[in-house]
């Protein structure tokens, strides 16, 4: 009678599983269709595995966020992905990338994962960050790397521009003075790149 029972479990779970393939299918294909502004951003957009366009970049970085996000910290542009330990912070009329409701070095470590690309004015945002972090305090970036098409303002036209990882590093440690700890130049498994810096640490 058990292993009846089992076998019709086992049968139940594998036609269940042809619904799940279909539900996958119709998801993923609606995304990019509703994504894709023209033939070009079509193609260029279903030549990545589905993966990428779920969300939840920041696994692929949480164990190195782990590293290096500690104390009190915020995740600007979290949605339903925030790092654990960290405010999370979203686009609202109050608060957001370019407002942030903190004091002035009063952050340990400030994390960000695939929001820059979709703000107008990326370096006044990198401004307000950099105020509310304290001295010493980390600020860590990722972000989708010019390699992947899909991902690029041509093809996404919410992406308002491209990072690269020269640009990135250059701004960082040009315009607003920090220490790079860490940068990949090459993208990782999600096309994407990641920056550790570090904010200038007071003078004596």
């Amino acid at each position: 009678m058990h292993s009846t029972f089992q076998r019709i479990r086992g049968m139940l779970r594998i036609l269940m599983s042809f619904f799940h393939d279909v539900r996958l299918f119709v998801i993923d294909s609606l995304r990019v269709r509703a994504t894709a502004k023209d033939f070009a951003a079509y193609r260029a957009m279903s030549h990545y595995p589905g993966y990428l366009k779920s969300g939840a970049a920041i696994e692929a970085v949480r164990p190195l966020a782990r590293k290096y996000c500690r104390g009190k910290g915020v995740d600007v542009g979290a949605s339903r992905w925030p790092l654990e330990g960290a405010r999370a912070i979203d686009d609202g009329p109050d608060e957001n990338a370019y407002r942030i409701h903190e004091a002035d070095g009063c952050l340990d470590f400030l994390f960000s994962s695939h929001t820059l690309e979709h703000l107008d004015r990326p370096w006044d945002a990198l401004g307000e960050w950099t105020r509310v972090l304290r001295p010493g305090g980390i600020l860590m970036l990722y972000l989708p790397h010019p390699a992947c098409e899909m991902w690029t303002t041509e093809n996404l036209p919410f992406h308002k521009w491209n990072p690269d990882p020269l640009t990135v590093e250059d701004e960082l440690k040009n315009r607003f003075g920090y220490t790079i700890l860490a940068i990949t130049y090459l993208p990782d498994a999600f096309f994407s790149f990641v920056v550790v810096a570090e904010k200038k640490q007071a003078l004596p």
